[in-house]
């Protein structure tokens, strides 16, 4: 049995992790038998192998999940556990709450769903064979049996088990003889609007269960636990892995970035694709101490039109990318028609496994994938304007992080975070907010009092209206909720919702209202360094501080190189860029930082524009296809002739002509290589 300790404010109970240990498996102290009654798991860390420890200690258990993908990742890897699969119209949906348009609205033919029914039914029949084939098996090696299952499942698992093997369970409902582990707890509160009967569901499914641990690295915050009866009360323990070996824990280094004013997160993500694309690789010593390049890029995004939109304004093809999202029919068709036939939605790929140059990642992937590349970097775009493109700071940004696995990849613990801040037409005051939870509070509770004070049939009609509402308004207008296990006539307040709603609230309004909110939540997260060089960007970004002022600060600033000032310059704002980099800093200096002054030499210098563009035009010819690497040397020498300071990219190109991404085969070397067609002149 492991010690126990109180936390400071006595609310918590915390196990340190003796030094010298990386993964739960390690530490033979701790015994999930020693806590045989419902209690919350903050484990702190992503990565730690808990789950890893779940499926291979002595004890029979149950792993329930949020996302599929994360049990087809674990079910990948571990060939001695049961995924009880079974196909889900609710599950792993990446859906843009924002938009609900008239389309979502569609009704599916009553046909349709007794199809979609029986599909189902066949499906658990078939698993529950299989089911009952694997317990048989496990019984007779004397082996722990280990079931995986997704949180709209685990009910059906829970009953048949009770009934088909009691001696197992402990002879009654209460399955007093399985470890269950709900992993990722904190995706009841976070989905429940999208599939609120789902958690619901869940919640009814684990009632009465003994050995249940809710176990997370980023558990919902205290303050919604303690909204919900089911939570509130439940002992909370949380490991501490610093204490006893402070060097064991390393907080991620995050670079931070705004997105500009009219850029967007598609925009950002085009630039950074476009670096690979041109062989721009960033370098970094490895484990060894080799410089090894960075090939790989993975991007969270969580959306799938975004991604599809990425795809096509890069040209990317196929085999360069992983599309990592919700396998539903609805996706694979956007995909399929968007972007061509060869593109599909993709899978994690299993160490050892070869990874495409550009993996995209939307929330389904965030919790509980492991990706085993060796030079991987990680990147998040998250837009506070669309909520669902919202990174939520405390939740979603942990997970993130702690994806990357292998110790010699020198990204690991690195990652860059693009966020776009709300914007005022976004902003909407607390008190507004508030007064519409009221509002929908009193509206649910008046049709609950219409529902149980009206006659039998009058109750069947609303059924079916609370039930199509639920799923089609998503709760925009109520927190009303069919309970569909009991009489089939129950309706109750979805508190799962309201949980949620305020959440979104809190992620959308108050982390991402301005810049220091955003930099104020991540200083309370314990799970990241924010860099140096990020902080200064957000310095130079700060508008209430002279213009002249910040780019004085830049061109004196002697702990950044000059390339890295030319980074930083692009990143601030493209003003910033447009001085620094076309002028330079000894010319922004001798003009004593004046900004008239610096106007009109910039405006001298676009005199030249015309000429710079008549040279272009008669150098790089419209049908012509053209090698990236042809392309910069060739506009260097215009630039040179011209006597501009610019440094040429082939990118450059964008500014005069149509292009479209191509590849190029060398017809002596075979190799081939990116390049441009140039389909017109703009």
């Amino acid at each position: 049995m492991v010690e126990i300790k109180k936390s400071k404010d006595g609310l918590k109970n915390v196990l340190e992790v003796p030094g010298g240990y990386r993964f739960i498996s390690d530490w033979k102290e701790y015994n999930l038998e020693d806590f045989c009654f419902p209690h919350i798991l903050d484990k702190q860390i992503p990565g730690c192998g808990y789950t890893t420890y779940c499926l291979w200690n002595q004890q029979n258990l149950i792993l329930v999940s949020p996302r599929r993908i994360l049990l087809e990742n674990k079910a990948e890897q571990t060939e001695h556990v049961f995924y009880f699969k079974v196909s889900s119209s609710v599950l792993d949906i990446d859906k843009d709450l924002t938009k609900i348009t008239k389309g979502s609205a569609k009704t599916k033919s009553l046909k349709t769903i007794e199809k979609e029914k029986e599909e189902r039914l066949k499906q658990e029949k078939s698993m529950f064979e299989q089911l009952d084939e694997y317990i048989g098996r496990r019984i007779t090696e004397n082996s722990p049996i280990k079931i995986l299952v997704t949180y709209d499942s685990f009910g059906k698992v829970r009953q048949f088990l009770t009934s088909h093997y009691p001696f197992l369970t402990g002879y009654g409902t209460g399955m007093d003889k399985f470890q269950i582990v709900v992993d990722e707890f904190q995706s009841i509160f976070i989905d429940s609007r999208f599939k609120s009967d789902t958690e619901m569901d869940l919640l009814r499914d684990l009632y009465g269960i003994k050995r249940i641990c809710f176990v997370s690295a980023t558990p919902m915050i205290d303050t919604y636990l303690r909204e919900l009866s089911e939570f509130k009360d439940l002992p909370y323990y949380e490991m501490d892995w610093s204490t006893l070996d402070p060097g064991r824990t390393r907080r991620p280094d995050l670079d931070v970035l705004q997105i500009g004013i009219g850029k967007s997160v598609v925009t950002e993500a085009k630039k950074i694709i476009q670096t690979y694309l041109d062989g721009k690789f960033e370098i970094l010593p490895s484990k060894d101490g080799f410089p090894i390049q960075s090939k790989e890029a993975v991007f969270y995004i969580n959306s799938v039109n975004n991604i599809i939109g990425i795809i096509r304004k890069c040209g990317l093809l196929p085999d360069q990318v992983n599309i990592l999202c919700s396998d539903t029919e609805q996706n694979q068709k956007r995909i399929r028609n968007k972007l061509g036939k060869a593109f599909k939605i993709g899978k994690v790929p299993l160490r050892g496994e070869t990874h495409k140059m550009f993996t995209f990642c939307t929330r389904t992937v965030y919790l509980g994938a492991d990706f085993y590349s060796t030079c991987a970097r990680t990147f998040i775009l998250s837009d506070a304007n669309i909520e669902s493109l919202a990174v939520d700071i405390s939740l979603d940004l942990p997970q993130i992080l702690g994806r990357q696995r292998l110790d010699e990849n020198p990204w690991k613990n690195k990652a860059r975070f693009y966020y776009r801040k709300l914007s005022e037409t976004k902003k909407v005051d607390k008190n507004f907010f508030e007064e519409e939870i009221e509002r929908k509070k009193k509206e649910t509770k008046n049709l609950m009092d219409i529902f149980y004070n009206c006659d039998e049939d009058k109750r069947k009609s609303l059924l079916k209206k609370f039930t199509t509402a639920s799923r089609v308004i998503m709760y925009q207008d109520d927190y009303v909720s069919v309970n569909p296990r009991d009489t089939g006539h129950e309706v109750v307040f979805n508190n799962l919702v309201l949980i949620s709603e305020r959440r979104a609230f809190d992620i959308q309004q108050i982390d991402y209202r301005d810049r220091f909110t955003i930099f104020s939540a991540l200083k309370n997260s314990e799970d990241v360094e924010i860099t140096k060089m990020s902080r200064f960007i957000s310095v130079l970004q700060d508008t209430k501080i002279l213009f002249s002022k910040r780019l004085q600060l830049l061109c004196e600033n002697e702990f950044y190189s000059e390339e890295e000032k030319k980074y930083i310059a692009e990143k601030v704002s493209d003003r910033f860029n447009k001085y620094y980099n076309i002028l330079g800093p000894a010319r922004i200096k001798a003009a004593g930082y004046k900004t008239d002054v610096l106007s009109r030499e910039i405006s001298d210098l676009l005199v030249s524009k015309d000429s710079i563009r008549e040279k272009i035009l008669s150098t790089f010819k419209v049908g012509e296809k053209y090698k990236k690497s042809d392309i910069k040397p060739r506009l260097q020498e215009i630039y040179t002739e011209l006597g501009l300071s610019k440094t040429a990219k082939a990118i450059d190109l964008e500014e005069y002509y149509e292009l479209k991404n191509i590849k190029i085969t060398d017809p002596t070397t075979k190799v081939r290589d990116h390049g441009y067609e140039i389909l017109g002149i703009k």
